[in-house]
């Protein structure tokens, strides 16, 4: 029920910025305006679980027309980026892949361009540890499974040439929205809310 709740509301931000793009700021100079049909946007940010997580990231989107996008977003996370070494526990990797899809609008400025996507996709998240204690046969433990990842995502791009400064914010719905404030699930969508820094290039 809280699914329905918050796609309900996801597609009614995104109706809303629709709506208002429609009545925006769009310069009137098509030479100089932000609108662009088709860009990549790689970048580097952190997850919001106090920076231990670092992330290398790609975005592709596609606008058919100026307030219409499509977006497909990919990344490389290390989980823990300083490898753990406890008593006599060390984290051998810690990685994820994640691969999303998603549909949004593009509400535009004299440079900048703020686009709000409702994302779906993927995560494939792999971790092994191994214990090195002198006392004991030494042993590895290893987890590897897919999840499901979708949420909602906030693209800044400024300026108006090819080349351009990108700024990305994403919020998962889950778990801490869809399944109740319990700090396990609080932990859980900090650990994968993310804030991203780049570079933009414009390809058409």
């Amino acid at each position: 029920m809280k699914l329905k709740i918050y796609l309900s509301l996801a597609i009614f931000i995104c109706a809303y910025a629709h709506g208002y793009s429609q009545n925006g700021l769009a310069p009137r100079d098509p030479e100089n305006s932000p609108a662009r049909k088709l860009t990549i946007e790689p970048g580097v940010g952190i997850h919001t679980n106090f920076g231990t997580d670092f992330l290398i990231s790609n975005m592709v989107q596609w606008n058919p027309n100026k307030r219409l996008g499509f977006a497909s977003y990919s990344s490389f996370n290390l989980n823990n980026v300083t490898q753990r070494d406890f008593n006599h526990i060390k984290t051998d990797y810690n990685y994820s892949l994640n691969q999303k899809f998603g549909a949004g609008t593009t509400v535009y400025s004299k440079k900048y361009s703020h686009t709000f996507f409702a994302m779906v996709g993927i995560k494939y998240t792999a971790f092994q540890e191994t214990l090195e204690n002198p006392n004991f046969n030494k042993v590895s433990t290893s987890i590897s499974a897919f999840s499901p990842d979708y949420g909602m995502m906030y693209s800044l791009k400024r300026g108006w040439k090819k080349y351009f400064f990108t700024a990305r914010f994403y919020l998962p719905l889950s778990p801490w929205l869809t399944k109740g404030a319990h700090i396990e699930n609080i932990q859980g969508t900090l650990r994968d809310t993310a804030l991203e820094f780049g570079m933009g290039i414009k390809i058409k």
